[in-house]
């Protein structure tokens, strides 16, 4: 089911059409969102310095995360020759915690923890993905959700920008807004 989930977004993001499309009847959420974050990361480009060749692609999240048993299954896929390793954070993690992630996975029970989050991260080059809209609107890179069966997420280019990640035009031109 994961692996149909995976081709059905790369499908949606290579031909190129609206990620507010239609999802499959009876498709699992959790593992939707899992397969979104998962295309999140192949249109994705971190800093040599940060994520060299062949090292694990780090995806963090936090324990409680309603995405985190979705996100296991992600463990030991291929992103662009980049084996995955999800990682359960502490509710305090410290700022080399953080900054050994790759790519960060946020909902609504790290709002109150977002604003502290945020400043540890603004040196480092994590991807920060919200699936939580007030999140999204307070900084993080990409926030995404379904909204009845529809796919969408936005971005917001000025923290990837500082983060010095590159995300791929395709997945830009998906994206509901750019800012």
């Amino acid at each position: 089911m994961l692996r149909h989930l995976f081709a059905l977004l790369l499908l949606l993001l290579i031909a190129g059409q609206q990620a507010r499309a239609q999802l499959p009847a009876g498709a699992d959420e959790a593992e939707i969102k899992a397969a979104i974050l998962f295309n999140f990361a192949l249109f994705t480009e971190w800093p040599a310095d940060t994520l060299p060749a062949s090292a694990p692609l780090r995806l963090c999240v936090f324990q409680g995360n309603g995405l985190l048993t979705a996100l296991t299954g992600l463990q030991e896929k291929q992103v662009n020759g980049h084996r995955v390793s999800v990682r359960t954070l502490p509710a305090t993690p410290g700022g080399a915690q953080l900054a050994a992630c790759h790519l960060l996975v946020l909902d609504a029970q790290d709002r109150e923890r977002w604003a502290l989050l945020k400043h540890d991260l603004a040196t480092s080059s994590v991807l920060t993905v919200a699936d939580d809209r007030i999140i999204g609107a307070n900084g993080a890179m990409i926030s995404f959700g379904i909204d009845n069966r529809r796919v969408g997420f936005d971005v917001d280019l000025v923290p990837v920008r500082q983060a010095r990640l590159v995300l791929s035009s395709k997945l830009l031109r998906l994206a509901r807004s750019v800012q």
